[in-house]
């Protein structure tokens, strides 16, 4: 398992084998690879304390929060499919932001703004505003891992 590098809050690029990191308070976080669909991004489990995340993170960033409680990064929420022939034909791949609270065992998948207009977001603010939206007690509630 591969050690997840950051410069400052933001990590460098990671994907495709298995991967961990841990949080600014301690906290390891296990990514092992599930997966991949066809010309498309590896996802991975995430796991904290022996407890897993519901759907996948897709690879690439993670960027923490100035206190470091949080962090976010691209996320799935689950992988189907049906065969067609000798084909399998993926659906549900849908991608979008996810804020994880490790030290709490918490989460919350951020739909509005979309995934794309996250990105946007980031590029052109400062991360300060980047993580105002996302803690907005507005967007969605926080769930636990299971």
């Amino acid at each position: 398992m591969q050690e997840i590098e950051f410069e400052d809050r933001s990590s460098k690029w990671w994907g495709y084998g298995d991967y961990y990191c841990v949080s600014p308070n301690g906290t390891k976080i296990l990514l092992p690879y599930k997966s991949e669909p066809p010309h498309g991004d590896s996802y991975h489990n995430l796991i904290i304390n022996s407890k897993t995340l519901k759907g996948y993170i897709w690879c690439g960033y993670f960027l923490w929060s100035e206190c470091g409680k949080y962090f976010t990064c691209d996320w799935l929420e689950g992988m189907g499919g049906h065969r067609d022939g000798a084909t399998w034909v993926f659906t549900q791949i849908s991608r979008a932001t996810i804020v994880v609270a490790p030290e709490e065992l918490l989460y919350r998948v951020v739909l509005n703004p979309t995934y794309s207009e996250m990105h946007s977001i980031l590029r052109e603010k400062n991360q300060k505003h980047l993580w105002k939206i996302l803690l907005n007690e507005g967007n969605s509630s926080w769930e636990e891992f299971f």
